[in-house]
């Protein structure tokens, strides 16, 4: 087998996090719009250059900052991943990212805690094969009705695509709860399904 082939068929987890750093955090990511569709990072050195794509409008917004030790991108330099910025919104950062290895993944989400502050797991899948297909690995099984109508309502609707059109207050008022409730439901539902993973990688 050639040596192309042999990383093609290899096995690799795809990884989404959301992101929420404080408010003091300095970046030029989340600090030049609101709201961002595309994001392009090229950091060199001690200088970071950013091109920002704001939904629904033709021209960029190109920003400079410094690289500096609560890097975002310095952060995933540590374990060799990649950090593709999927969206930004207020504040908050849909980060996509690949890894060999899921031991990677709890290391990274705890760097990124401690630097940023609120990180969540919200997808896990194993990518595989030439085609580069996906499998969620997540189990269900262990959330409450309530948190499973919750986390499955906000799959459906779209809540956790790249491209969402539909934000929390919707879905909370489809399910006739406040929108703090299906906070709480949707973060309580995610901790479970991501302690379920990590046990499983221990066995």
């Amino acid at each position: 087998m050639s040596d192309a082939a042999d990383v093609a068929s290899r096995r690799r987890l795809r990884v989404d996090l959301d992101i929420e750093p404080g408010r003091d955090w300095d970046c030029p990511i989340v600090d030049e719009s609101d709201s961002v569709a595309d994001v392009n990072v090229n950091a060199v050195g001690e200088e970071c250059n950013v091109d920002l794509q704001p939904p629904g409008e033709d021209g960029m917004i190109r920003a400079t900052g410094e690289v500096g030790d609560d890097c975002l991108c310095r952060a995933f330099q540590q374990f060799g991943c990649v950090p593709h910025i999927q969206r930004v919104e207020d504040r908050s950062m849909l980060v996509t990212t690949y890894v060999d290895d899921r031991a990677v993944i709890r290391e990274l989400i705890e760097v990124l805690q401690e630097m940023l502050g609120h990180v969540r797991l919200v997808r896990l899948a194993v990518v595989e094969g030439p085609d580069a297909t996906e499998q969620v690995t997540f189990d269900l099984s262990s959330l409450t009705p309530k948190q499973r109508q919750g986390l499955e309502l906000a799959v459906v609707r779209g809540y956790f695509d790249d491209d969402r059109e539909v934000d929390l207050g919707a879905l909370a008022d489809e399910l006739d709860i406040s929108k703090s409730a299906l906070s709480q439901r949707l973060r309580t539902a995610q901790a479970k399904l991501v302690k379920n993973v990590f046990d499983e990688s221990d066995t």
